[in-house]
Parts: C-alpha cells; structure tokens; sequence
C-alpha cells in the first residue's frame, strides 16, 4: 500500500485550522495542577474528554467541587464539579482537566456563573464575589 502524505497533512492541517476556529481553551490558558488544591478552582476540561459535539469554551470551564481527586497528594482520582457554561454537576477524573485558569482568561459568561454558583451554595467559597483560581 502506497502512503500519501501529502493528503494526510492536508487533513491534519484542515482539523488544525477547524479546532482553532473553536476558541477552545488550552494549556497556555492555564496553571500547572501539580501539587495544587483543586476543590473550588475553576478547571479547564480537555477537548479530548469531550465529544467532539461538546467542543465549545462552555463545556470545558469547571468549578471543582470536592472529591478526592480535589487534594494534591491523595490516591483518588474523583473530581466532582459544576460545568460554568449549564451549570451540570458531574463526577470527572482529576486527568480528565488540563489545568487551572488563570483569572486573565476568565470570560465574562464564566465569571457571572461563579457568581450565581456561589449565591445559591456558599459553602463553595468563602467569598463569594471573587473567583478562586
């Protein structure tokens, strides 16, 4: 079987210029989660956890929550958070989110959701008017 590289780069080079078209967020948007805290950091879900339908900036900006998965140095994996884009509440591994947002790449739609988070469960921040990232 013959290859044809040329086409292939032609397509790698069109699904390249398609996914930055989605304005997705990535690791350049975000801070190393190594030996962080995670539990009420706003976390950026990886395209690749998603399907394909879902790659919007909506789907991927998370409120962790809790779970064990939430502490730096522990043996769980489970990250419990609230998608900022529907307010969907769902379990996720810690592998699952490429990093934590920093606060300069926080959108306006993100920042109102935090807040309208915060409002209903203050337990999720002890301020409720700044976002912890």
């Amino acid at each position: 079987m013959e290859s044809h590289p040329a086409v292939l780069d032609g397509f790698v080079s069109a699904f390249r210029e398609a996914q930055a078209e989605l304005n997705l967020f990535n690791s350049s948007h975000c801070d190393d989660m190594t030996g962080q805290e995670l539990e009420g950091k706003v976390l950026v879900m990886s395209p690749m956890t998603l399907r394909e339908s879902y790659w919007a900036p909506e789907n991927q900006l998370w409120l962790a929550t809790g779970g064990f998965g939430c502490a730096p140095n522990a043996a769980g994996r489970a990250v419990y958070a609230t998608c900022l884009g529907d307010g969907e509440q769902t379990r996720w591994n810690r592998s699952d989110f490429i990093g934590i947002l920093r606060e300069e790449h926080l959108p306006d739609w993100a920042r109102e959701s935090l807040k309208q988070i915060r409002q209903e469960d203050p337990a999720e921040s002890p301020d409720m008017t700044t976002p912890t990232m």
